[in-house]
C-alpha cells in the first residue's frame, strides 16, 4: 500500500535528461503535487526518502529509468 494516491512522471522536455516524479497524497483536485524524486539516466535523486521504500513510487521510478534506456 502506497502513501500516495497518484504518482506521475513529468518530463522536463526532450533536451533535459531528467524526469521529475510528482506525487499526490489525496484524490483532492485542489491538492498541489510534490516532487518526490528526480530520475536521471544514470541515477536517482530522492527528494522524499519515503519514495525509496514505497512500492508504487518505485514502480513509477523504474518506468522512468526504462524510458531513458530505450
Amino acid at each position: 500500500m502506497s502513501i500516495w494516491s497518484e504518482i506521475r512522471i513529468d518530463y522536463l522536455g526532450d533536451d533535459e535528461q531528467c524526469a521529475c516524479i510528482d506525487a499526490w497524497l489525496t484524490d483532492d483536485d485542489c491538492e498541489e503535487g510534490k516532487v518526490i524524486a528526480k530520475v536521471f539516466p544514470e541515477r536517482i535523486v530522492y527528494i522524499d526518502n519515503r519514495a525509496r521504500v514505497d512500492e508504487y513510487a518505485q514502480e513509477i521510478i523504474n518506468e522512468a529509468m526504462k524510458e531513458f534506456k530505450s
